[in-house]
């Protein structure tokens, strides 16, 4: 039973970075071609990449460019990544291959995604389609997780500094940050700088420059980052004191290195983006002040000391992030749940 699993790059790397992590978990129980529209956009996080080959084989997954997708036949079992609108000519021959269409949706805490959560939607080419929802409850998809993840080990191995063009820091803190151009890195930079510890913040390649005082010059070390791996970007949050990340695929993968993190999500209008944001909070088991502190991150409503209060009581927040990670375990992960609900519908149909 094959997959084809379609990716549309829209934001550049979180779509590729969610699909790549999912295309890895699933072909350990399926083979899966991975078909993606941007593979410039691939190769930027995955190194073994061509991103002028229509066809390859990457870590045993067959990754083909949407270019040739008339060219072959359908999988039997298709998901598309967030909505993305299949080829044509791929649509118009799914009736005769295809068993199993899937939507893997974005990922929100809002209520009505566990009501919509495997609901089967008709289509024009006559296969139903059915939306899977990734979520934090027992009654959605669940989380990407890495493979035999344990909440009570997590890695602390040293990331490999000279390969990713930095120097070993030699601050007894680290801040790994990779926000949108809108995050309050000048507030960031203020509450480091007056942390009693000394600070090296990882800044990601898409994050501005960053605009420091005399004084925040001499307090801290700023490197930056060129375009990493993704296995060199989940070792940085395992080794980080601080991360700050945004979208959906570092998000999820911030929640997994247990240490302290503020999410930001996309910016939408009418703040739609805050709503999301304050539906997963009360999911959480966090603290009234450190749901305070991420709300007031992507609000735009931080101060300086605020941030500064929980930076002096670090292992207070890692250790509720832990609690958090530990918590989320309990639930099948995202790939075993999609692998369950593929099986238990194919089997129907072969029937």
């Amino acid at each position: 039973m094959t997959i084809d699993l379609f990716c549309q790059v829209v934001d550049n790397y979180g779509d590729i970075g969610v699909c790549w992590r999912l295309a890895q978990q699933l072909n350990e129980s399926y083979p899966v071609r991975l078909w993606v529209d941007d593979l410039s956009a691939f190769a930027r996080i995955e190194h073994h990449i061509d991103p002028t080959a229509t066809t390859q084989i990457v870590n045993t997954i067959t990754v083909l460019s949407w270019e040739v997708a008339s060219e072959l036949q359908p999988a039997p079992i298709v998901i598309e990544a967030f909505g993305c609108d299949l080829p044509a000519d791929y649509l118009g021959q799914m009736p005769q291959h295809t068993q199993l269409w899937l939507n893997l949706e974005y990922l929100s805490a809002e209520t009505w995604v566990e009501e919509l959560h495997l609901l089967p939607s008709p289509q024009p080419n006559g296969i139903s389609k059915y939306f899977f929802f990734p979520g934090f409850t027992a009654k959605t998809g669940g989380l990407l997780r890495p493979s035999s993840y344990n909440p009570a080990s997590t890695s602390t191995a040293l990331p490999a500094w000279q390969s990713m063009g930095l120097s070993a820091p030699t601050t007894d803190r680290i801040a790994f940050v990779f926000p949108y151009p809108n995050a309050p890195l000048s507030v960031l930079y203020e509450a480091l700088a007056q942390h009693p510890e000394s600070w090296t913040v990882l800044l990601a390649a898409t994050a501005p420059d960053p605009q420091l005082s005399s004084y925040q010059k001499e307090r801290l070390t700023i490197q930056r980052l060129g375009f990493i791996q993704q296995a060199d970007f989940d070792a940085l949050m395992d080794y980080a004191d601080l991360n700050i990340m945004r979208g959906e695929d570092s998000f999820v993968r911030a929640i997994w290195a247990a240490k302290p993190f503020i999410w930001q999500p996309y910016l939408q209008e009418q703040n739609t983006h805050l709503e999301k944001l304050q539906a997963w909070l009360t999911h959480t088991p966090f603290d009234r002040a450190i749901q305070q502190l991420i709300y007031d991150w992507s609000s735009l409503q931080l101060n300086a000391d605020q941030l500064l209060k929980h930076l002096l009581h670090l292992s207070d927040w890692q250790q509720q992030c832990r609690n958090y990670a530990h918590n989320l375990c309990l639930q099948d992960n995202l790939a075993t749940q999609l692998i369950a609900f593929c099986s238990q519908k194919c089997q129907k149909a072969v029937k």
